[in-house]
C-alpha cells in the first residue's frame, strides 16, 4: 500500500523542527512521503526596483541550501524507508502557500508547529497555525513546542454532535492505524432534550462502528475550552482532534470557534479536520 503524502512547514525555527521530528517519527513507519515547504517572501522592496526578481531568486537559493541541510539533519535523526524532499515556495502568506500547494498536489496531511498566542494576537484573530487551519482543505496536525512523539495511545475527539457518523468514520480509520483508544466527548452547559436525543444517536453509531477502543462521555460545563483541557489531562491524551468549519462574521468578531481557542492553548498536539 502506498504511503501517505505529508506536507511539513518550516521557517527553520526550533519549533518547526520539533513538529517535523514528531511527524517523521509518527509516519516514517508507514513509509510516508514528506515534502518540506518554506515560504519565499521578499517584503519591503519598492515595486520600481528592477532587481526584485533577482533578490527573490537569491532568497529562494538560500532557502534551498538551508533546506537541503535540513533534510540531511532529519534523515540522520529519524531512520526509515520514507521519502523526504524540500521545496521553497513563493507566496505572500504561509496559508496561501499551503492552499496553493495542496490544490495542486495529492496531500493527506499538513504538519506545522503550534505556538501559544498572546492576548494581543488573540484579539487580532491572528496566528499562522490558525490561518492555515482556516484555509487548508486537508487535516492539519499542529505540534506544540514541548511535544515529543512516543505513540498515539489516547486520542480525544471533541464533538459538537453534528455529522457524527462521517466524523467518526474518519477518526476511527486514523485511530486503527496506530491502535489508538478514541475518547469522544461533548461539552454542554446543561442536559436537555436535544442533547439527550443526540447522545442516543451517538451510542447507536458507536455500537455499529464495532471498534472496542471507542467510548463516549458527556461533560456538563460552561467553559468548553477548560473542559476539554481537563479531560485531556485526565486521560493523558496524546492527541486532540476537532472538526472545523468556515467561520461566520459573528464567530470571527467574538472568537467563538472552539478549535481556534484550543489551538491558542498550545498544550497538546491538535489534529484539525476540515468539515465538508
Amino acid at each position: 500500500m502506498k504511503g501517505p503524502n505529508i506536507v511539513l512547514l518550516t521557517d527553520f525555527s526550533p519549533l518547526s523542527k520539533v513538529a517535523m521530528q514528531y511527524a517523521l517519527r509518527m509516519a516514517a513507519p508507514l513509509e510516508a512521503n514528506f515534502t518540506i515547504l518554506n515560504i519565499v517572501r521578499v517584503d519591503g522592496i519598492p515595486k520600481a526596483n528592477l532587481r526584485t526578481k533577482q533578490i527573490e531568486k537569491s532568497v529562494a537559493s538560500i532557502s534551498q541550501e538551508e533546506g537541503d541541510n535540513l533534510v540531511k539533519e532529519l534523515r540522520s535523526q529519524v531512520k526509515g524507508n520514507y521519502g523526504l524532499e524540500f521545496k521553497p515556495v513563493k507566496a505572500r502568506t504561509v496559508s496561501e502557500m499551503v492552499r496553493r500547494y495542496v490544490d495542486k498536489n495529492p496531500t493527506n496531511m499538513v504538519v506545522m508547529g503550534l505556538q501559544g498566542a498572546s492576548a494581543m494576537k488573540k484579539a487580532r484573530l491572528g496566528g499562522t497555525t490558525v490561518s492555515v487551519i482556516d484555509e487548508c482543505k486537508v487535516p492539519v496536525l499542529a505540534i506544540p513546542e514541548l511535544a515529543r512523539y512516543q505513540n498515539l495511545k489516547h486520542i480525544v475527539y471533541a464533538s459538537d454532535l453534528k455529522n457524527i457518523q462521517k466524523e467518526l468514520d474518519i477518526i476511527v480509520e486514523f485511530a486503527k492505524i496506530f491502535g489508538s483508544a478514541v475518547h469522544m466527548i461533548h461539552v454542554a452547559p446543561v442536559m436537555d432534550k436535544k442533547v439527550d436525543a443526540a447522545i442516543q444517536i451517538v451510542e447507536e453509531v458507536i455500537r455499529k462502528m464495532n471498534y472496542d477502543k471507542l467510548e463516549f462521555k458527556l461533560i456538563l460545563e460552561e467553559d468548553i475550552t477548560m473542559a476539554i483541557a481537563g479531560y485531556i489531562k485526565e486521560t493523558k491524551a496524546d492527541l486532540l482532534t476537532t472538526f472545523t468549519h468556515k467561520l461566520s462574521l459573528e464567530e470571527k468578531i467574538f472568537g467563538r470557534s472552539v478549535t481556534r481557542r484550543v489551538a491558542y492553548q498550545a498544550i497538546t498536539p491538535l489534529l484539525a479536520v476540515k468539515r465538508k
